[in-house]
């Protein structure tokens, strides 16, 4: 068993679907574990009227979803509501891709 296969058993278990988008296209959907960060400080920042809520999540998704940086917006879609990639990095084991990492912050339009 591969650690990639592994994960996605993980991931069928305790993840959900989501679906990535790029520039109103559908790239791919597939399984991924989603977590809320606390303990980064700049949750609160300044807006016009006060302090605006800055959500941020860590994504796990599986290996064969599309994930790769490219320039433009990435957004990830599930149950929640709809996220932007604001960074994304391969984890691996050797030369097999495991999983994507990538810190997700929800839209405005969710809050």
């Amino acid at each position: 068993m591969s650690y990639a296969a592994a994960f996605l058993g993980v991931a069928s278990r305790h993840g959900e679907t989501i679906t990535l988008e790029r520039d109103g296209e559908v790239l791919g959907t597939g399984l991924a574990l989603l977590r809320p960060i606390f303990d980064r400080k700049g949750q609160f920042l300044p807006a016009d009227l006060g302090l605006e809520r800055r959500e941020q999540v860590l994504c796990m998704a599986e290996a064969a979803l599309p994930f790769a940086p490219a320039p433009g917006w990435t957004l990830v879609r599930c149950e929640e509501g709809t996220y932007r990639v604001v960074n994304v990095r391969r984890v691996t084991a050797g030369q097999e891709l495991v999983y994507w990492r990538a810190i997700l912050e929800r839209g405005v339009e969710d809050l």
